[in-house]
């Protein structure tokens, strides 16, 4: 088993490369004018990226701002496109045999006898280069995610 801590998500997400993404596939469903002003309205909200703190009002330079609501929505936009191109093609040849993630927390159980946690690294991070993952590797058949505590079972043999 392996984790992956996604470091400051909310303020890495690309937001163009996420509003792109999102654009193209708005388009494959929908007609060309309604999917225009789904973009426009959602590069305005994203652009109206305040926050206050202690009386004062910020504006982040990059990223979607820590609890507005559509936040989480385009950091899963984000991730999802990212796991469809990186980390399908291992659960496809069956490299990996569970990758789930929860929000910025990621588990991957893997066979070590098919595929080494060096090639799981170097797929999982083909990401933009703001996006920092930080991996753990399991010890002693026990792996920390979500902050529980999980322990590996071998199958039994018959």
């Amino acid at each position: 088993m392996i984790t992956f801590d996604i470091k400051e998500l909310y303020v890495n997400i690309p937001i163009d490369e996420t509003i792109n993404f999102l654009k193209t596939k708005l388009l494959e469903n929908n007609k060309t004018q309604i999917t225009h002003q789904i973009i426009y309205l959602l590069k305005v909200t994203l652009s109206q990226n305040y926050f206050t703190f202690q009386q004062k009002i910020y504006q982040p330079e990059q990223g979607i701002a820590m609890g507005s609501p559509i936040s989480s929505l385009v950091a899963e936009i984000f991730l999802q496109h990212y796991e469809g191109i990186n980390i399908k093609q291992l659960l496809d040849t069956k490299n990996i045999a569970l990758y789930t993630r929860y929000v910025d927390d990621i588990l991957i159980i893997y066979d070590i006898t098919k595929i080494q946690p060096q090639i799981i690294n170097k797929h999982i991070n083909q990401i933009p280069d703001n996006i920092k993952l930080n991996p753990t590797q399991e010890t002693h058949n026990s792996i920390n995610f979500l902050d529980l505590k999980r322990h590996a079972t071998k199958q039994a043999s018959k």
